[in-house]
C-alpha cells in the first residue's frame, strides 16, 4: 500500500444477557435449543455442548476446529465433540459486533431457524449490546493471499478496510440467478438483506443428500427450493433479487469470523465454499508474520493506528 493512513480497531462487545433459540436442524432434521451467554472481554466465541457427559463439551472457534465443511461448518475440539451449521449464527454475530459470547446448545447442530439469520440478528438488537474496554485485533493484508478449490477462487488483496466482492458464475446457478450474480459489501454497509438472504437448494438433489444423512429437516420454511426448470418453488419467491449471491455473503462472513481478528483487505470471491473460505483463513494465518498485525495495548483507549 501507497501512503499513511488510520486504523481505528473495533471494541470488543458482548450481549447484555442471554438469549435463547429454538428450532430444527436443518441436516439432521431434530429439534435443539441453543442459549447465547454474555462473556467477559477476550473470552471469544465458545460453544458449549450442554447435552455431553464425560468428556470437555467446550469448543473454541478458530479455523483450525474447523473439521468438516460438506453443506455446512462442523467445527469440533480435541475430545470429538461437534457442532455443526454454526456459520449463519456466526455471521449474525459479527453482524451485531459481538465478539465475546458462550453458545450452549444441547445437540450437534444449531437450528437453521428461516435458513437466514436474521431472527439471531433481531434477537441480538433487541437484547442490547455491551460494548466492552477492548479492542478486536486486526491483520493488515500487505500483499495477495489466494486459494482455489474446484470452481472456486478466492483472494484477499490489499485495501483500507474490510471490503466483499462476491461473485456467483457456474453453469447450474447462471439460469436461477441471472444478472444478479454479484454483490459487495463493508461492515459500515447496511447488512439487513445479507442476514435476510436463506440458504438455497436443488429440489432434484434431495435423495442425494438424504442417503448422506443430510438436509432431513430442510423445508420450503427454511430453505429457497430451486426446482427442475429453474424456477424458486417457495411462496412469494425470492426476498431480494439477489437473495442468493447474498447468502453466500452471509455463509461467507460467518466462516471467516472464525479467525478471531478483523481483515483489513479486499476479498474477492468467485463461487466461495465453507472449504474455501475455512482454507483461506488458515492460510492467512499460516502467513501471518507476511502481513502487519495490530492489537491494542490491555486496559488502554489506544484503538487508533497509524499505518504506512
Amino acid at each position: 500500500m501507497v501512503g499513511t493512513w488510520m486504523i481505528l480497531l473495533r471494541s470488543e462487545a458482548t450481549l447484555k444477557q442471554a438469549v435463547r433459540f429454538s428450532g430444527i436442524g436443518v441436516h439432521n432434521g431434530l429439534r435443539s435449543n441453543i442459549r447465547v451467554m454474555p462473556c467477559t472481554a477476550g473470552s471469544g466465541i465458545t460453544f458449549k455442548r450442554v447435552d455431553v457427559q464425560g468428556k470437555d463439551p467446550c469448543i473454541q472457534i478458530n479455523p483450525e476446529a474447523v473439521v468438516d465443511a460438506t453443506m455446512c461448518t462442523r467445527i469440533s475440539n480435541r475430545n470429538g465433540v461437534t457442532v455443526a451449521v454454526i456459520e449463519h449464527l456466526l455471521a449474525a454475530l459479527r453482524i451485531c459486533g459481538i465478539t465475546n459470547a458462550e453458545v450452549e446448545v444441547d445437540a450437534d447442530e444449531v437450528p437453521i431457524m428461516d435458513g437466514s439469520a436474521i431472527e439471531f440478528v433481531r434477537a441480538f438488537k433487541k437484547c442490547g449490546i455491551k460494548y466492552q474496554n477492548a479492542f478486536v485485533p486486526a491483520i493488515v493484508v500487505s500483499k495477495p493471499v489466494s486459494v482455489s478449490y474446484k470452481n472456486t477462487e478466492i483472494s484477499i488483496v490489499p485495501a483500507d478496510k474490510s471490503e466483499f466482492h462476491v461473485e456467483l458464475d457456474y453453469e447450474r446457478i447462471n439460469p436461477v440467478i441471472s444478472r444478479n450474480k454479484c454483490y459487495e459489501f463493508t461492515f459500515d454497509d447496511d447488512l439487513t438483506g445479507v442476514a435476510c438472504a436463506r440458504t438455497f437448494g436443488w429440489l432434484a438433489d434431495c435423495e442425494k443428500l438424504y442417503e448422506m444423512g443430510l438436509a432431513k429437516g430442510a423445508s420450503e420454511e427454511n430453505t429457497v427450493v430451486i426446482t427442475d426448470d429453474n424456477t424458486i418453488k417457495n411462496e412469494g419467491g425470492l426476498r431480494n433479487p439477489k437473495e442468493i449471491v447474498m447468502h453466500k455473503c452471509l455463509d461467507m462472513i460467518g466462516d471467516i469470523s472464525v479467525i478471531g481478528y478483523d481483515i483489513i483487505g479486499r476479498i474477492e470471491a468467485k463461487n466461495p465454499s465453507h472449504f474455501a473460505n475455512n482454507l483461506l483463513m488458515r492460510k492467512l494465518l499460516g502467513e501471518l508474520d507476511e502481513h502487519g498485525v495490530i492489537v491494542a495495548e490491555p486496559e488502554t483507549e489506544n484503538r487508533f493506528v497509524q499505518f504506512a
